[in-house]
């Protein structure tokens, strides 16, 4: 990958709202959410735009449902299958996709991501070339410096580097999620709970998670023996990769947090 490397990119928008934020925002899906101290638009208008003015962006898509679809309808990208799970949504869209060596994947509902902090992630990526999948990971210092609320706390896996939380922005090879589905939708599901995805990798990992001697590599080193032999990286990224909305309290709080910034 050179540094003048261009990719398509694919937002997620399909996924719903959990009944306590469809209380609340009034929508089905959380890309037609608003943050009110942000935009009086729906979230997904802040996405798009922050994509498609990201350099190493040449084509915008987009998976979500009719809602969004015709929310969206005047911005200049294409618009794929969306599924009733993330996981059929992926398969229904990388299946159009499965060429391209590389696939940026970001999240509709990230309310501060700009261009800045995507470049930023996808320049770290170039700079460390010949892996398949590159995972947006977001420090705890950096995070709670950003966001100090407590609504807003993440869960953390704690590794010998540091402490971590996942971001919500990939660079991968589609090939990985449509040969390794069934996989991949056991990271996806234990994403948040660090212990369980240890448990996944085995008992070995486990241990040294408990120790607290697991490290980034430890874990990097594991990814071709579960995905025969696709490669994957954690790559640092802006706190703002790791911001995204799942409940009322999270929303309120991040609107009296950009109120008063």
């Amino acid at each position: 990958m050179k540094e003048n490397k261009q990719y398509k990119a694919l937002i997620l928008a399909g996924g719903k709202s959990k009944p306590a934020l469809k209380k609340i925002i009034g929508q089905e899906y959380k890309a037609l959410m608003t943050v009110s101290a942000l935009d009086s638009r729906p979230i997904i208008h802040h996405v798009i735009e922050m994509v498609n003015n990201t350099r190493y962006v040449s084509q915008l898509f987009v998976a979500g449902p009719k809602e969004v679809e015709q929310e969206i309808k005047t911005h200049p990208l294409t618009m794929v299958p969306s599924g009733t799970t993330l996981l059929d949504t992926l398969r229904k869209s990388l299946s159009l996709l499965s060429e391209e060596s590389h696939l940026i994947i970001i999240a509709c509902d990230l309310p501060l991501i700009s261009s800045e902090h995507i470049e930023c992630f996808l320049k770290n990526c170039l700079d460390d070339p010949g892996f398949d999948i590159y995972y947006a990971i977001v420090s705890k210092e950096s995070f709670q410096r950003r966001f100090p609320v407590n609504e807003l706390r993440r869960i953390y896996a704690n590794l010998v580097e540091g402490s971590f939380t996942g971001g919500n922005l990939f660079l991968l090879n589609p090939k990985v999620i449509l040969e390794h589905i069934d996989t991949i939708k056991q990271f996806i599901l234990f994403r948040k709970h660090p212990l369980k995805m240890a448990n996944i990798l085995g008992q070995r990992l486990v241990v040294k998670y408990l120790k607290k001697y697991l490290s980034i590599r430890d874990l990097e080193k594991m990814v071709p023996q579960y995905l025969k032999g696709y490669t994957g990286k954690a790559v640092l990224a802006p706190p703002e990769v790791a911001l995204d909305i799942d409940k009322p309290s999270q929303l309120e709080a991040l609107n009296r947090l950009l109120k008063t910034q």
